[in-house]
């Protein structure tokens, strides 16, 4: 047999294994590639997608705040001439400005709220949550701190009841901490100058940008 012979009866097949070999690696190796890749995308849509709900989540939240905000300071149809004179609204606007943080959920909510709304969102959120600070720079924390005795005291009268006795003791420690905390937000209303015309005003821009965020309409935000 000659060396041309052994040659191509021997080299050729051995290269076809090769070559098949190869070919099957490379084939491996783009399917592995082709999956993981494919995980990748579904990993970056599920966060996507949770973070969509996250976003309106938030976004409701803030609306249903800052109605409420709203609602305590503009000028109710139907409202008695005493209770529709700016001094009135002042109060009612002050009241519920103390409770707006509280319905974002405090520090974790607005915190939430920095962190997935749009920049024209946060921009107006903040403004309203300085003057929060404004107002209740003196009394903030003793509001504050009333705040926390009530949420522990709510938590017992919904936790198990051990007899009446304990739950009457309840309600009356509630109604005192209520009082008290009228009494500092009548204090604060009555030194305030919060324009509430103005924060009508703020409320209506905030609505309006966190009803367009919701839709989408500020697009994704670099």
């Amino acid at each position: 047999m000659s060396w041309e012979t052994l040659l191509s009866t021997t080299l050729v097949p051995v290269a076809s294994v090769l070559s098949t070999a190869t070919v099957a690696i490379w084939t491996k190796r783009i399917d592995a590639r082709t999956k993981r890749e494919d995980r990748d995308h579904q990993l970056v849509l599920d966060y996507e997608k949770r973070a969509g709900q996250e976003k309106s989540a938030v976004l409701k939240r803030l609306i249903s705040s800052t109605l409420y905000l709203k609602r305590g300071a503009e000028l109710l149809a139907g409202t008695e001439a005493a209770d529709a004179s700016t001094t009135g609204r002042r109060a009612g606007a002050i009241r519920e400005l103390y409770e707006f943080r509280a319905r974002l959920g405090l520090d974790d909510g607005v915190a939430e709220v920095m962190t997935y709304a749009a920049e024209a969102v946060r921009d107006l959120t903040e403004l309203i949550l300085d003057e929060w600070d404004r107002q209740f720079r003196k009394d903030g924390y003793s509001l504050a701190q009333l705040d926390a005795c009530k949420g522990q005291l709510q938590t017992a009268v919904d936790g198990p009841q051990e007899n009446n006795q304990a739950m009457i003791e309840r309600k009356r420690q509630w109604t005192a901490l209520q009082d008290e905390e009228d009494s500092f937000l009548k204090k604060v209303s009555d030194e305030s100058d919060l324009d509430v015309d103005a924060l009508v005003v703020l409320c209506n821009r905030l609505l309006k940008a966190a009803h367009t965020d919701l839709r989408g309409g500020y697009g994704i935000e670099k």
